[in-house]
């Protein structure tokens, strides 16, 4: 059967957390079900649980479980939402689908069911469909949700963006509206749909979503992805549109849709959505994957596309869809999306999954098919979708739903891969200012920055530095910036090294040698007061010339 829409997670230990849903006849039923399963290095990969159901053994839920998200709280226990109608006092039915939860801990696993989306203090307000839930867990351990709904109220009769939470302290919290209503004002009256959360290191949420609500930025058709964040002291801001406007030019007269986001150690925020809108790059159904990101210094970037046009060369001419963002510990970027475009892989009715990568260093690298051509054999010859990226330890990890027939039959299957990525800092080069040799023991010392490091140390020895080790010295450590000056060295040739440093690892400099040889410089012959004598050398060498007279004239005379 189908396996399909996953989605995972690391947790701090380097677990790895993947839900799906799965229409996998069992005990269950034949409804379609949210499966999960986890690995780690010690055990490989576990055997398949059913979440959405069967609580104590009995089988209540009889409908569509779809399309979860999973969270991770700091104690390790694990939080999965998704979109279900499945009847109950909340309503159900195909009209009405609600956001369910479920929680998983060591000692109790996992937990009953709560709808999120309905219900609160007993109340059943919602009515029509909730769907494609995201979640985030805080710092703190408080867990937030955001799904759209087309649940009717002040706000409109079309899709908003809901947003709930939960806490220790007070459970869930009631819904509230975050697409639509800032000051009490409802103007976005088109879909709000597909939404997606993250949270950064001061507590403050980030959502995307697209929207067809009518603008200066276009509207109907030329949906654009919209942005909206919350601060504790000042809630829910007005909403921003982040495909388009930068600047007031509006260039982006086409669909973006299915926005991912994800924030780096600086609290950065990074943006990715597929878009159809024309370009040198194609457009229209040679779809494409665009980014953006925010930074306090500089605001909103403008978009680019980053699934075509590596070095100027156009070569993506296929669709490449449904993108997914993470960021690794250093701050890079990883994206994946799905994409048919044609190549050695197959393409056309055979879509692969696609990856690329950002650093400071590199920018965009040219992306690659990481869902097939193991050991230089493409073997997936049939449709990869719907992608899901994570980092961990320090790999990126990769979930998609595939449907390559093999000795797991001919249903479609999740599939997993990682790439490795190297956190230590890039390489770098080391110079000096040194004269050859250097004349006075007093010299710079220059080198360019590595990508990723925090600090630098430098280090010399009597010979060629390949290590650090406890033989070489230690000149100067903690150093911040690029340089440093070195002085009091006397004669002999020393060789240098500079240690770029960050919590991953370290990558040491070239090492270069320097010589010193310092000029001679003759001994002044000086008064018992430390005055130097004029002349001092000259009546010094008379005196000794004499001397000698004296002692010939002498013998002479013997």
């Amino acid at each position: 059967m189908v396996s399909k829409n996953p989605a995972i997670i690391i947790d701090d230990s380097g677990k790895t957390h993947v839900v799906w849903e799965d229409g996998t006849d069992g005990v269950w039923g034949s409804d379609v079900e949210i499966m999960y399963a986890t690995y780690t290095e010690a055990t490989g990969w576990s055997n398949v649980s059913i979440i959405s159901d069967g609580f104590n053994g009995v089988y209540w839920n009889m409908r569509t479980s779809a399309e979860p998200d999973i969270g991770i709280d700091s104690l390790g226990n694990v939080h999965v939402v998704w979109y279900d109608d499945t009847n109950g006092p909340w309503g159900g039915g195909a009209s009405d689908y609600e956001i369910m939860y479920t929680k998983y801990t060591e000692a109790t696993g996992w937990s009953n069911i709560t709808i999120i989306s309905d219900g609160y203090g007993g109340i059943y307000w919602n009515d029509d469909t909730s769907a494609r839930p995201s979640i985030v867990v805080d710092k703190i351990d408080n867990i937030h949700v955001v799904w759209d709904d087309n649940t009717n109220g002040a706000w409109g009769i079309d899709s908003e963006i809901m947003y709930a939470n939960y806490t220790e302290a007070t459970g869930w919290s009631n819904v509230s509206i975050i697409s639509d209503g800032y000051n009490s004002i409802y103007w976005n009256d088109g879909s709000s749909v597909d939404p997606d959360i993250t949270i950064d290191s001061l507590g403050n949420i980030h959502v995307v979503w697209y929207d067809n609500t009518v603008g200066v930025w276009g509207g109907g058709g030329d949906t654009e992805i919209m942005y909206a964040s919350y601060i504790e002291a000042t809630g829910w801001s007005n909403i921003t549109i982040i495909s388009d406007g930068l600047n007031d030019i509006y260039w982006n007269d086409d669909t973006s849709a299915r926005p991912s986001i994800a924030i780096d150690r600086n609290d950065n925020i990074h943006v990715v959505w597929e878009d159809w809108t024309y370009g040198v790059w194609g457009g229209g159904t040679d779809t494409e994957i665009m980014y953006t990101s925010y930074s306090e210094d500089t605001g909103w970037s403008f978009p680019e596309v980053i699934s075509d046009g590596f070095n100027n060369v156009y070569w993506n001419t296929g669709f490449s869809l449904n993108p997914s963002i993470a960021v690794d510990g250093l701050g890079n970027v990883h994206v994946v999306w799905y994409d048919n475009t044609v190549g050695g892989w197959g393409g056309g009715t055979d879509v692969e999954i696609m990856y690329t990568s950002y650093s400071e260093n590199t920018g965009w690298i040219l992306p690659k098919v990481i869902s097939d051509r193991y050991s230089g054999v493409n073997w997936n010859d049939d449709d990869s979708y719907y992608p899901s990226i994570a980092y961990g330890n320090e790999e990126m990890h990769v979930v998609w739903s595939d449907w390559t027939d093999g000795v797991w039959g001919t249903d479609v299957e999740i599939m997993y891969s990682s790439v490795s990525v190297d956190l230590n800092p890039t390489d770098f080069e080391l110079s000096t200012n040194a004269g050859n040799p250097d004349s006075d023991g007093v010299f710079g010392l220059l080198w360019t920055e590595s990508g990723g490091a925090y600090n630098y140390s430098a280090y010399h020895y009597s010979s060629y530095i390949s290590e650090i080790n406890s033989s070489v010295t230690l000149i100067q450590d903690g150093l911040t910036i690029p340089s440093l000056i070195l002085t009091g060295y006397t004669n002999g040739t020393y060789y240098i090294v500079v240690e770029a440093v960050n919590e991953f690892g370290s990558t040491l400099s070239n090492c270069i040698s320097v010589e010193v040889l310092l000029p001679y410089v003759p001994q002044v012959l000086q008064t018992p007061s430390g005055s130097s004598i004029p002349f001092g050398n000259f009546y010094l060498i008379i005196s000794i010339i004499g001397i000698i007279y004296l002692i010939v004239h002498i013998k002479r005379k013997l």
